[in-house]
């Protein structure tokens, strides 16, 4: 499969492919290699996998739609920006779903509305390329405007890395807007007139992704990034930007038919450079994934395959060789103290207030009880919100709020239902999820349309255990990629099969320790009864202050199975 998607990438002319002659054809699916090509442009060729049984039952072809991604740096957005996404989610299922990397998804649209969902989005500056596809994707960061000056260091760092690493080819204006091209995309010049001067004519191996956090904040799980970046300060926690610490090799995913050479990686600090370099390093990284990374297992071509493959000292040496210089020596990070995942009220630097909203696995979708969509709308419209951001764990952070408003801003919040992060338990609002089934290809099983049952399961345990409303970290996927970032957190269940997952405990709440498995194969109810008793002794033993994460740390995984139910025992039917 590599191979061909290798040659798919050399073969497109820079991406162009024969998506524009496949585009008059809205009745049919997109082929293979156009389905490799539409990634880049932001796009994922799905079917409904609830019907796929029944359908082939029928001789029937499946169900094709597509997903269709916006790219957000920082997951910043303006009030207009906001709207052209809550009006064109039309166009797809209704929905729109916050992603854990900051971005918007738009689910089931119809071929034939492609062009009219993306250009009605580059029209208010919201472009769809490169937030898939092996390329730099969005570029993370804490959406905080805190009280401690990171809006004036991450913002800019944000829009610059964006800028850069985008795709610079003209294909996606040519396919989707007719030739023009959105000031969103931010073309940038190209180099000796080469029409990718950073990712050449095959692009990078494999998906390749950047955050930026804050000192003592590490709300964008930044040890899980490809690239890591944390600022420097003069007065630790705050004070006037010195440089930027660089971690490299971090992902969060693995394959569960090869556990011996697949697996989760946390990134490594490899150096630290001045703020005139960030650009210049970041693009040493790019670039030297580019020429050595992985280009025939498609399994092992993320960057930390060969960071662990070559060490840290030759990718420090790599990127001094393609600096041209020297680069200084990582320094210790300071603590992640800041866990709060910024739900809440919280006072800005500007003198207003921010209100981070918690959104169940990031679905804005209006029905009779809840409404985020309309109570977003009404928000705006009534001039109550300055900006909206999008957090790494699908929640809303609504900016720019008049201290003197506050009430009316969670009195409109709730006529539409929603609740806010005191009316729900800890666990309910810091779970996230993937989309998993019915519409992604890699999900093994359900994950987003069970989180809530498995949340309900989890809060009585804890209510039975004398541990009610201790915040934990549950991150749930539907197969082992681990879009929601299962591995370093506090409880991580990973799909295995259709019914069966493993679980994992003992990450970090900061998110800088990968968790162990608990045990594999565990059907979804039976989840809540293999953590019983490992909760139960976490109310009896716990030391002052210590997180379920880390008290699955202290006492040990070999400890922990000692006080397990007996696994039970699976019987799978060959296939037919």
């Amino acid at each position: 499969m590599s191979g061909d998607v290798e040659a798919v990438k050399a073969a497109s002319r820079h991406l162009r492919g024969h998506l524009s002659e496949e585009l008059t054809r809205p009745e049919d699916p997109f082929d293979d290699q156009s389905a490799v090509l539409l990634k880049f442009h932001g796009i994922y060729q799905q079917d409904d996998r609830d019907v796929r049984r029944e359908r082939a039952a029928k001789k029937l072809p499946l169900e094709h739609s597509c997903m269709v991604r916006a790219s957000v740096p920082g997951g910043r957005l303006q009030p207009e920006q906001w709207r052209a996404l809550d009006r064109v989610a039309e166009l797809a299922d209704g929905s729109l779903r916050l992603t854990t990397r900051q971005g918007v998804q738009f689910h089931a649209t119809a071929k034939a509305n492609l062009r009219p969902l993306i250009s009605s989005l580059n029209a208010e500056l919201v472009t769809t390329l490169g937030a898939c596809g092996d390329v730099v994707r969005n570029t993370v960061a804490c959406p905080m405007p805190h009280a401690d000056g990171r809006e004036h260091v991450l913002g800019p760092a944000v829009a610059a890395i964006a800028a850069h690493f985008r795709p610079k080819t003209a294909a996606y204006w040519e396919i989707w807007l007719d030739g023009d091209r959105a000031v969103s995309a931010h073309p940038g010049e190209r180099r000796a007139g080469i029409e990718e001067p950073i990712y050449g004519d095959v692009y990078l191996p494999r998906k390749f992704k950047i955050g930026l956090a804050w000192p003592g904040d590490n709300c964008i799980d930044v040890h899980g990034h490809d690239v890591g970046l944390v600022p420097t300060l003069t007065d630790g926690y705050r004070g006037e930007l010195t440089g930027w610490t660089i971690l490299v090799g971090g992902g969060l995913g693995m394959s569960h038919a090869r556990e011996d050479d697949t697996y989760p990686r946390l990134a490594s600090p490899v150096g630290w450079v001045e703020p005139e370099r960030l650009i210049p390093a970041i693009e040493a990284v790019v670039t030297m994934q580019r020429d050595h990374g992985e280009r025939v297992d498609r399994q092992r071509n993320r960057l930390k395959y060969l960071v662990d493959d070559r060490g840290t000292e030759w990718v420090r040496a790599q990127i001094e060789e393609r600096l041209g210089a020297p680069v200084g020596d990582p320094p210790e990070l300071l603590p992640w103290l800041d866990h709060d995942e910024h739900h809440g009220w919280s006072p800005t630097d500007s003198g207003d207030w921010v209100l981070g909203v918690p959104i169940p696995s990031g679905r804005l979708r209006d029905d009779d009880a809840w409404r985020p969509r309309a109570a977003v709308r009404e928000l705006l419209d009534a001039g109550l919100v300055r900006e909206i951001r999008v957090s790494a764990r699908q929640d809303l952070l609504l900016t720019g709020i008049d201290g003197a408003r506050r009430d009316e801003v969670t009195r409109r919040l709730r006529d539409h239902g929603i609740k806010l992060d005191d009316e729900v338990t800890p666990l309910q609002r810091l779970a996230i999820a993937c989309p998993a089934l019915p519409t992604c290809g890699q999900a093994l099983g359900e994950a987003e349309r069970v989180l809530p049952t498995l949340v309900d399961g989890l809060d009585k345990v804890f209510a039975d255990s004398g541990v009610a409303g201790t915040p934990v970290r549950l991150n749930m996927t539907g197969c082992p990629n681990g879009c929601a970032r299962p591995y370093n957190a506090e409880i991580g269940v990973v799909g295995r099969t259709k019914r069966t997952y493993d679980v994992y405990v003992g990450g970090a709440a900061a998110g800088d320790r990968l968790g162990v498995r608990l045990r594999a194969d565990v059907g979804l109810d039976e989840i809540p009864t293999l953590l019983a008793p490992v909760v139960e002794r976490f109310g009896a033993e716990r030391t002052d202050g210590e997180t379920f994460g880390d008290f699955c740390l202290r006492v040990g995984v070999q400890e922990l199975e000692t006080v397990l139910p007996a696994p039970t025992v699976r019987r799978r039917g060959r296939r037919s």
